[in-house]
Order: C-alpha cells, then structure tokens, then sequence
C-alpha cells in the first residue's frame, strides 16, 4: 500500500474533521427543532380563537417542513452534492395538500387575498414519490404568487389527466410575468431588476431542478385575462410505484382523516432523558391506547426491562450513564426472552454512519426525531412489533421445515389486481422489472451469504420484502422478513441456512415470472 503524502494526510485528518463536527451539529439541529416541534404539540389549540389558531397551523406546518428538509440533508452524506434527492415512498396526497393548506391560507390571509387548493374527484389517494421535493416545489410556486397578488386570490388545482399525468397548477390575480421574466424564467438568479418585489429570483430556478430530479416537467405563462399560471406535470411513471403500496387498507382517524395505528393492549418502555420529548411521546403513546412507562437514562432502562414485562421498548441513543447503544449490546446479550424484545432506537442521529451502528448494536428500527406525527409514530412501532411477533412464531421452524408451496408461489389474486390496476399495456415492463431486481437480490444474496456481510443481507432483503409483498409473494415475504431480522442482530447463525431458503424461493418466483412472461407475449415462448 503507497503511504499517504503530507497533504494527502492533512486533507484526510480535515474531512474527518469536518464529518464530525457535521454530525454533532446535525444531533443539536434536530433536538432543538424537537424542543420546538414539541412544544407546539403541547398547547390546546381546542381553546384558541380562529385568527390565532390561523397563525399556529401556519407555525406549525412550516416546522414541519423545516423538520423534513433538515432531515433529508441530514440524511445525505455532506459531499454528497446538492442534487441528491430521497428515496420514494408513499404518500397520502390529501394529507399533504391538507398540510399546504395550513401552510399559506394564513398567510394569504395577512395580504388580505384568498388562497384556495381545488381538487378533483379522481385524484390518487396514494402517490410514491419524494415527499420533500414536491413540497418544495409546490412552496416556491405558492410563495411567489402570494407575494406578487396584492389583491383577489391565489388557486391551486390538482387533478390527474386522462394519461394519469398528477398536475399542480397555480393560477394568480397578479400582474402576470413580464416580457422580459418569461425570457428569463427557470434561470439562476433571473428575475428582472424591475420586478418590483424583493426577493432573490431563485425560486422558479429552485423548483425547475427539483421538478428535473423528480421527472417532472415546469412550466409557466400568462392567463388571457391577467395573472400568472405555473403548472408542474408529473407523469404516472413518476408518482406509481407499486412495489412500495402498503396491503390493506387502514382505518381512519376522524378527528383528522389520517390513518392512525391502534397500539392498545402493547405496554411499551420509552428511554429517553429529555423531559420534553418524554411528554410529547408518552401523550402520543397514550392516544395511540398503549401502555408506557418512563425511564430517564439508559442503566434505569435497564433495570426496569430487568425486573417488568414490555411488548417493545424506545430508546434515545444519547443517554446519561448508559447510552442506547450500550443499551442495546446489553439486552442483546441477555438470556431469551429477554435478547429478542423488539428494540426500536428514537433518535436524532439518523445519519449513514449512524443507522450502521444503530443496527449493528442490534436494533430492530430507528424513528427518527423530531416525531412529525401521532400517525407515523404509531404505524412504525405497530411495524416493528408484528414483525417480531412473527419471528417469535416461527422460532421453532427451519427454513427446509416450512418450504415454499410450488402451487402458492404467488398468490393469484393480490397478483391478477396488480395487473389489472397497472394495465394490460404496462404488464410487460412490470415483469420485467420483476425479473431485475429479482436477478440483483439474488447476486446481493449469494454475495452476502459468502461472507456473512449482514449489512448486504439487510440491503437485499428490505427490497425483497417490497417486492415480494407487492405482488402477493406472502410465503418469500416472510421469509424475507426473517432474514432481514436476524441480520440486524450481531449473531450470524442460521444466516447461511435462511439465505439458502430465501434464494430457494426467488428462484420459484422467477419460475413464475418467465411464465407469466410467455403469457403476456405468446411469441417468446421457445
């Protein structure tokens, strides 16, 4: 090995360095944003008049942007560059259009305009895509209308086209664009020197590059009868992705249409030393129906999981006398049943290298704080306690034991909805990308088994689980979701012998996809 130059050393000490200091300032963001986010939760806004209780839905939906956007550039590595965006998941549109309305009807309220979200019938109820980007985009194009009307109102409207295309229009009462912006739209820095608002002209450039990476397309112009419209179009391509759609359908909250887990009957120990985020969580603990109890410091925690019973235990990772980390290795290490009670860290470090630690300690999750809702809190801790339910249940099985059935390789009718769903004309693509990224689990797999790489094995597996789920694979599902948990654990045995089964059984699934494949294109059968 060439040994490091001077420079080379100096550059190398610098970016740790600068690592370090980026992951301690990123804990601190996202504890005070906690301490705030937290706070607000804490007031009674059943009380509070409707102008007042205006201002703090407005407070309150901002932070919870801020709360997301900190968390996405936390997320990234910090030399990642800026055009790294999160991976997809789902979203409940209607939450989110609700969320853009508490947002800025406030504060088109102030300039004394009205501001208005109107949404047709056909709308998703679920779009995958990067939640923080579409925000984004949306609150540049909001923003600027708002700012440039100075009287009537400001409409948004959302509908899907008869291509499924999901569109977000905005139209205005301003001045419309001049000639001059309409020949500098989407450029750096590019509104006019006459435009006659302060600002920095990076908002239409912002929300072009975002709308890029999203495979979107922006587009902007004049209304016939004064005003400005700016539509974001993004295709079906770019908001479907049915290998992440959750099964089933969740009951709803009535008090806010948000689907909301019920934890009743669960008695779960919550570590944390903060007394803010030990009130925010145990009174979202309590509407979710579960049973809880505190403890200040990990050694405390300790105890208390010694001596009581819990269904799921929460754990802050910074923790006087005993950290989460520590925590955790010490649990792990115990005797059943005590090693297999589902450990679920609730942290503000949620950076890579961070996570890689959390579940290399043994964790069975990490939710990240600030908690941004009673829903998603609920969901995830409901997540993580059916899945160590069902590998309690099957403690007693070997993979070989509880084999694949050939017969019920997929189930036919969760896959026949698919296909009817996506449509006759996008079932080839689909089987196809089936095939993909079933061939790039199965390499990961082999690569994973060969050397009891566990983090690989965790990579490969979290896919395998979406796929399969997705296309009613319920039998490799489950074996997918006990590999994936005994690779969070610092144990490796029976890894090689579940590795086995799961690669058993995507070559099953495989079978079946080239079957489903000559189907769907008679002329390739050989």
């Amino acid at each position: 090995m060439t040994p490091e130059k001077p420079a080379e050393q100096i550059e190398n000490r610098e970016s740790a360095s600068y690592r370090n200091r980026f992951s301690l300032l990123s804990h601190d963001l996202r504890s005070a944003l906690s301490d705030i986010l937290g706070g607000l939760r804490l007031i009674d806004v059943d009380h509070l008049d409707p102008e007042t209780r205006g201002h703090f839905d407005r407070i309150g939906a901002a932070g919870e942007t801020l709360a997301r956007l900190l968390d996405k550039t936390l997320m990234d590595e910090p030399n990642n560059g800026l055009h790294t965006i999160t991976q997809a998941a789902n979203l409940n549109l209607a939450d989110f259009l609700n969320d853009i309305g508490r947002r800025w009807c406030d504060a088109a309220s102030e300039k004394g305009i009205e501001f208005r979200i109107d949404k047709t019938t056909s709308l998703p109820a679920v779009v995958t895509l990067d939640r923080v980007s579409l925000e984004r985009v949306i609150a540049n194009l909001v923003g600027n209308a708002i700012k440039f009307t100075d009287a009537g109102k400001v409409i948004l409207t959302v509908r899907c086209d008869s291509q499924r295309a999901l569109r977000f229009k905005v139209e205005d009462d301003g001045p419309g664009f001049s000639g001059e912006a309409l020949q500098r739209l989407f450029q750096y820095q590019g509104r006019p020197v006459s435009a006659g608002k302060p600002g920095s002209g990076l908002g239409l450039f912002i929300a072009k590059e975002l709308s890029e990476l999203m495979g979107a397309e922006l587009s902007a112009g004049n209304l016939s009868n004064g005003g400005a419209k700016v539509e974001l179009c993004l295709p079906h391509s770019s908001w479907f992705d049915r290998s992440l759609r959750r099964e089933g359908k969740p009951q709803s909250d009535a008090g806010n249409g948000k689907a909301k887990a019920d934890l009743s009957g669960l008695r779960i120990l919550l570590a944390e030393d903060n007394k803010t985020n030990q009130l925010v969580a145990t009174q979202m603990l309590g509407a979710l129906g579960a049973e809880y109890v505190v403890a200040s410091d990990g050694l405390e925690a300790l105890e208390i999981l010694e001596r009581e019973d819990f269904d799921l235990a929460l754990l802050d990772i910074e923790m006087p006398r005993m950290s989460g980390l520590e925590l955790i290795k010490a649990m792990r290490a115990k005797p059943a049943p005590l090693s297999e009670l589902p450990l679920v860290a609730l942290t503000a470090y949620v950076m890579r290298e961070h996570r890689e630690r959390i579940y290399g300690a043994g964790a069975d999750g990490i939710i990240a704080k600030p908690l941004m809702s009673i829903e998603e809190l609920g969901q995830a801790i409901r997540d993580y306690y059916d899945g160590s339910r069902h590998r309690a249940a099957n403690d007693g099985e070997t993979p070989e034991s509880a084999p694949i059935d050939a017969n019920t390789v997929v189930d036919r009718v969760v896959f026949d909805n698919l296909v009817e769903a996506i449509g006759a004309d996008s079932t080839a693509e689909l089987l196809a990308k089936l095939q993909a990224d079933t061939d790039t689990v199965a390499e990961g797999l082999v690569r994973g088994q060969k050397s009891l790489d566990l983090a690989e094995i965790r990579s490969q597996t979290h896919i395998l689980i979406s796929v399969a789920g997705a296309i009613g694979a319920v039998q490799l599902q489950h074996l997918a979701q006990r590999l994936n948990a005994a690779a969070n654990r610092p144990q490796t045995d029976g890894i090689e012998t579940m590795c086995e089964a799961c690669l058993a059984g995507l070559a099953q699934l495989q079978g079946f996809i080239l079957v489903e494949q000559a189907k769907a294109d008679p002329q390739s059968r050989s």
